[in-house]
């Protein structure tokens, strides 16, 4: 039986980091990272820029830094929030107050009393239903 020498095994940055992602475990305490912990401290952080899991306590313990080689990112955050951008209103997003500081009174009414209308138009027998109706009251009566 021979021996193959099978070709070199090349691991880039990304394959670094996508271990690291899927480790569970924290680097520091070698420790598993859980979700659903009540202390602060234990709360998972994640690196930002390598997306490695750490126990808040073990990020500071470790200089506020990340503890994976060739890293050295001193920014995570809490795992599990969301990093989208959050929602931000301005004065300029809400409505112009009215100048005597009542709401719109007059398009308000016109809009309730349009809809007053409508509700009434709906609730009304339509021709054909008030003639057969009248057509049934005609037959018992007679």
């Amino acid at each position: 039986m021979e021996e193959q020498e099978l070709p070199p095994i090349h691991i880039t940055d990304d394959d670094i980091s996508e271990a690291n992602r899927l480790s569970l475990h924290c680097p520091i305490c070698a420790g598993a990272v859980e979700n659903n912990v009540r202390d602060a401290a234990m709360r998972p952080v994640v690196c930002s820029k390598c997306g490695t899991l750490y126990h808040r306590a073990c990020w500071e313990q470790s200089g506020g830094k990340c503890a994976i080689l060739g890293c050295e990112c001193t920014e995570y955050y809490v795992y599990g929030r969301n990093q989208d951008p959050a929602l931000t209103i301005t004065y300029s997003d809400l409505p112009s107050p009215s100048v005597n500081g009542r709401g719109p009174g007059a398009q308000t009414k016109r809009l309730k009393a349009q809809q007053a209308r409508e509700v009434e138009r709906l609730r009304r027998p339509g021709f054909w239903q008030r003639l057969w109706q009248w057509l049934l009251d005609q037959i018992q009566i007679g």
